[in-house]
């Protein structure tokens, strides 16, 4: 399937959000009917350049435990999950030798369909391959791919709550509800971004905005309870030549800096598998164009199949 008139619908300003792909026509509500007044959803935003372990691991994660609220507030699972790739990143620009957008859609396609297979939650990616549901089981399939016009996760933020209200309201039949019970209102999304330690320090860095007063205020609406509401689960990497005890500064200087903005959790870590956290798609790119095959084990079978059948980053591009 061809994404080129949906990406180009974004290029071109027509549009700020596309839903590229969804396991089911009422993503994101789930497969079967729900009476929780809130859709919990996570969002891996990420240049799947190309999508690794790392990305399965990080995408089949859990909900954190609740520290800060009643527990029958933390949910066990996440109702939903998006994979959703920028065509503006505030970083990135494509590169010679890099997927194109329409190549990175097709990845993400696949990692969704291996994302709605896997069984585990919240270990190695590795460990999860070989735990595999049968594909209609109803709980593991509600995930979709989009794209979106938005370099930044605050503007993310709004963009996909407007657009995901939006669709549960299109999905669900007003007069139904309205008949059922004036006071029942559709399910409102909750959104918990997941994403790396160096993304988290993008997001926390005063460069990205007008001023340090705009990026509080920023932050403030995106994750305090009376604005978006937004959570972050952040990935614990391994980083070369960065030793353990300055990951783990950095990580209590982001928290405590986080509880500045907002004074209850609204950021978690996470540990996603002793190799996942290893992986970079940087890495996969730099070995495939090197030859060496070691990258076939940092990403899931039908991403190296596509690779190859592509040629992406092999060193002849």
């Amino acid at each position: 399937m061809s994404y080129a008139p949906l990406l180009q619908r974004i290029q071109k300003g027509l549009s700020v959000i596309e839903l590229i792909h969804a396991s089911h026509p009422r993503w994101p509500l789930p497969p079967h009917p729900s009476p929780s007044p809130t859709l919990h959803i996570s969002v891996l935003d990420s240049s799947f350049n190309p999508p690794t372990l790392a990305h399965l691991a990080l995408a089949n994660t859990l909900p954190p435990p609740a520290t800060d609220v009643p527990p029958a507030s933390s949910p066990n699972d996440f109702d939903a999950r998006l994979l959703l790739l920028s065509v503006r990143n505030a970083d990135k620009q494509l590169k010679p030798g890099d997927a194109t957008y329409e190549q990175r859609v097709d990845m993400m396609v696949l990692l969704a369909h291996d994302l709605a297979r896997t069984h585990a939650r919240n270990v190695p990616a590795a460990q999860a391959e070989s735990r595999i549901l049968d594909e209609a089981a109803p709980h593991d399939s509600n995930v979709a791919v989009a794209i979106i016009d938005e370099p930044t996760f605050v503007g993310k933020s709004a963009i996909l709550r407007d657009f995901l209200t939006r669709r549960i309201s299109a999905l669900l039949d007003p007069a139904k509800v309205t008949a059922a019970s004036p006071s029942v209102v559709p399910p409102s999304p909750k959104l918990t971004f997941l994403m790396g330690t160096d993304t988290v320090v993008r997001l926390f860095a005063p460069r990205y905005y007008a001023s340090e007063d705009a990026m509080m205020e920023a932050l403030q609406h995106f994750m305090s309870s009376d604005g978006d509401d937004s959570r972050i689960i952040c990935a614990r990497r391994v980083s070369s030549g960065v030793p353990r005890a300055e990951e783990q500064r950095i990580e209590a200087d982001m928290a405590e800096f986080a509880r500045k903005i907002v004074p209850y959790q609204r950021l978690s870590f996470v540990d996603i598998g002793e190799r996942e956290c290893t992986y970079s798609s940087s890495e996969v790119r730099q070995l495939v164009a090197s030859g060496d095959e070691r990258w076939r084990s940092m990403v899931t079978p039908s991403i190296s199949e596509y690779i190859v059948a592509n040629t992406l980053y092999f060193a002849s591009q």
